[in-house]
């Protein structure tokens, strides 16, 4: 009961400034000079609190701007929010006349551990900052689910198979594969340039719509669309293994309750697993939320957040159901935890 009432007590109204945190600054870590990603950093006001490194979703990373990030900073938080080397606002920031080196190296999630090591190095040495807790969405969870050195992650909508997310590109790509049965030699080839043209396809108009809205170099379009070419191509068929999850990082998710529903079942169904491999699996499902949870229910997503990171949570296991508009939660443990996520799931 003493676990409810805590945490119902976080989605009493408060009173936050809604024009955009005065402290963000922005940065660009070098990794080489081919290599850069951008990033923001608002200092917290609370000594006593941590710092939330922010992962980028697969369009771009959250910015410090956002209404669920102000009211985190408010409480005192210190938010950093990135974008990965190969995302658009990275690549604009690369001198003139430097090709990127996404262009030449073969990228996978691995790299992108490289970048969030990197950036938490950077934060720790140049900062000041002590403690780090990185908190995924979407696409970025994929890099997450091996992250090393981390004692607590959470995974907010997280990408638990790409197949989840888009089902019609995986069995695109399936088919492409089964065709290389009848050509060894060219057929990988042949896989390869049909999948980058759906990449192409699909970038080139989020690109300009990343363009234009955030002002960015126009001359590096083509090297934008490959970026995220690079991203897709990291991702294809993954498949969260809690095998290779680091077993000494308590990790927390976020689900949607109206998110896809072969992402949510593929969510509810991971959750199921960890409860069964590890002691303290914990979950929130968000009632009245999309996909993009952070912005569809900002002061739920933000409540979810200081929950976790104000109270002792490490024997708190099982789901809590968010209702944002009553403002009500209700933590369902151990058997029944896994009753309310299988009946979930045959609901779907």
């Amino acid at each position: 009961m003493k676990i409810k009432q805590v945490f119902s007590a976080l989605f009493l109204t408060l009173a936050f400034a809604n024009q955009a945190y005065a402290n963000a600054e922005s940065y660009i870590l070098k990794m080489g000079t081919n290599r850069v990603v951008s990033f923001e950093f608002t200092k917290a006001k609370n000594a006593k609190l941590p710092t939330l490194l922010f992962l980028p979703g697969v369009n771009r990373g959250l910015l410090s701007s956002d209404e669920a990030l102000e009211t985190l900073a408010e409480r005192g938080f210190g938010i950093v929010t990135m974008n990965f080397s190969t995302q658009p606002i990275s690549v604009s920031q690369l001198d003139k006349g430097v090709k990127p080196d996404f262009r030449n190296s073969t990228y996978t999630l691995e790299s992108y551990h490289a970048e969030v090591a990197a950036l938490s190095n950077e934060l720790q040495k140049n900062f000041k900052v002590k403690t780090i807790i990185p908190i995924s969405i979407s696409f970025s969870s994929a890099v997450s689910s091996t992250l090393p050195n981390f004692p607590f992650i959470i995974d907010a909508v997280p990408m638990t198979a790409s197949a989840a997310v888009n089902p019609e590109l995986e069995a695109y790509r399936a088919y492409l594969r089964s065709g290389e049965i009848f050509n060894p030699i060219f057929g990988p080839g042949i896989t390869r340039s049909m999948l980058d043209q759906s990449y192409y396809q699909q970038w080139r108009p989020q690109v300009d719509s990343m363009i234009t809205t955030f002002e960015l170099d126009k001359n590096r379009k083509d090297d934008m669309v490959e970026g995220y070419t690079v991203a897709s191509r990291a991702a294809e068929g993954f498949v969260w293994d809690l095998k290779k999850t680091s077993a000494d990082t308590r990790r927390v998710f976020i689900f949607a309750k109206d998110d896809s529903e072969t992402l949510l079942k593929d969510q509810l169904q991971l959750f199921l697993k960890a409860m069964d491999s590890t002691p303290n699996a914990l979950a929130f499902l968000v009632k009245d939320s999309g996909h993009v949870v952070s912005s569809d229910q900002p002061e739920a997503y933000a409540n979810i957040v200081t929950y976790l990171l104000t109270n002792d949570i490490k024997n708190v296991t099982g789901i809590f159901e968010v209702n944002p508009s009553t403002g009500k939660s209700k933590l369902y443990s151990g058997e029944e935890a896994k009753k309310f996520a299988k009946d979930l799931i045959k609901s779907l």
